[in-house]
């Protein structure tokens, strides 16, 4: 389990600046700056929780 959701987290992080990269071509930096920062918030909480879920 715990090798699968590294995995997924390793995909999800390569395609997420793909993306990223992807709509700097479309919007400004700064948006594209935003968005990353967000994302990295979502990705902290998320890691937070998967941890107090396991420790339970």
């Amino acid at each position: 389990m715990n090798r699968t959701l590294r995995i997924t987290f390793a995909l999800l992080l390569v395609a997420g600046v793909a993306v990223h990269l992807w709509i700097s071509s479309r919007v400004g930096l700064a948006m594209v700056a935003v968005g990353l920062v967000v994302h990295l918030a979502a990705a902290l909480a998320g890691r937070r929780w998967l941890a107090r879920s396991r420790s339970r």
